[in-house]
């Protein structure tokens, strides 16, 4: 049993708790669970996030995702984004994330919460990690159950250990393919006087236009949009005809992660060709019956992916996810870094929040 577990064996206030259907991982559960034991409340959220800020000095909770990936927190006196918020600073990572092309729709709900992704609750969304498509991306996940829906609507997570595992016994030419090759993605933003925009629901002027003043020219727009994804995201612009831009970020699709040496697959690509597949847009132009563009990724070289990989990736991660059974309340704290993450479905009402940090991790080149 590692250290920081053991800790929690005799604090007074929180338990582990076994996750029904948690995955075990090289002998360690995934996701950890822990919850405020019963007949031992905090007296209020002061006292439970001074308790969190005691275990964070101390590293807990930095050994313990590195172990396990995920922790699910249950119990806690957390009803509001500002609770949420608070509850966040507690583990003292570096700062928040700042979203750099963002291509979903998601309100700002408190100091550092926003929605999550306010796509209908019929979409489903495929595993990925988070702007796992950038070289601009966040370390740390935090999502907050503050409703649970009637019907589905759990996250489900997916480690990247297990996955990497998994792909290299079965495809080990694919694997070696993309670390040898790496990947190349391509976004559509049209632009925001374009009524395309609406149906999207994101445009370039928003997604990557933080210097853009009023007056500035159409020419001094795209000259600072290329400013910020050259020098924030390493990639390129396109832009179209019609005022539209494409983001081309050329990336690797497998990283190691520096504190464990463990490699990983960090991208969107089930993601994207998951999406891609059930909008209809697997063929030239590639685009969907949502309205937009679903650009296929391809290897680094330019060069098609078989789809029969991609089609054994999206099986893969399905066995192997797990599904966050939410009860109201619930906190998952996720390392974006060895994690995956996606969205089912689900009937009635559901508010999920999340927030984003940067983490104490990094990333080396395989």
């Amino acid at each position: 049993m590692a250290i920081a577990t053991t800790d929690l064996v005799s604090d007074p206030y929180i338990e582990l708790f076994e996750i029904p259907e948690a995955r075990k991982i090289r002998g360690e559960s995934f996701p950890l669970g822990i919850k405020v034991k019963d007949g031992a409340p905090f007296k209020g959220l002061t006292d439970a996030v001074a308790h969190r800020e005691a275990l964070a000095d101390k590293g807990t909770f930095n050994t313990l995702l590195r172990l396990h990936g995920a922790i699910l927190f249950r119990g806690l006196p957390i009803k509001t984004a500002e609770d949420l918020s608070s509850f966040t600073k507690a583990f003292k990572y570096p700062q928040p994330h700042q979203e750099v092309g963002l291509s979903g729709k998601r309100t700002t709900v408190g100091d550092n919460v926003k929605t999550a992704n306010e796509e209908p609750p019929n979409i489903k969304f495929y595993y990925h990690n988070e702007y796992g498509r950038s070289a601009h991306f966040p370390g740390i996940l935090f999502f907050y159950s503050q409703q649970v829906p009637e019907q589905g609507g759990q996250t489900p997570l997916l480690s990247t250990i297990e996955l990497y595992d998994k792909l290299l016994e079965e495809t080990p030419e694919f694997v070696a393919d993309l670390i040898e090759k790496g990947i190349t993605g391509r976004q559509y933003y049209p632009s925001k006087e374009d009524l395309e925009s609406k149906t999207i629901g994101w445009n370039w002027q928003d997604s990557y236009g933080f210097d853009i003043l009023p007056k500035d020219s159409f020419e001094t727009k795209r000259s600072k949009v290329e400013h910020v994804l050259k020098t924030r995201l390493q990639a390129d612009a396109e832009w179209q005809e019609n005022g539209a831009l494409h983001v081309v970020q050329r990336l690797p699709a497998f990283r190691r992660v520096a504190s464990t040496n463990q490699v990983v697959p960090f991208n969107g690509l089930g993601g994207v060709y998951g999406r891609q597949r059930d909008k209809g847009a697997l063929d030239p132009p590639y685009k969907g019956t949502d309205g937009n563009y679903h650009f296929p990724t391809t290897y680094g070289d330019g060069s098609s992916i078989p789809r029969k990989y991609l089609e054994r990736l999206l099986e893969i991660s399905d066995e192997i996810g797990f599904l966050v059974p939410w009860v109201e309340g619930d906190v998952a704290l996720v390392d974006n870094y060895t994690v995956q993450h996606a969205r089912s479905p689900w009937v009635g009402n559901r508010s999920l929040l999340v927030s984003l940090w940067e983490g104490n991790e990094e990333f080396v080149p395989v």
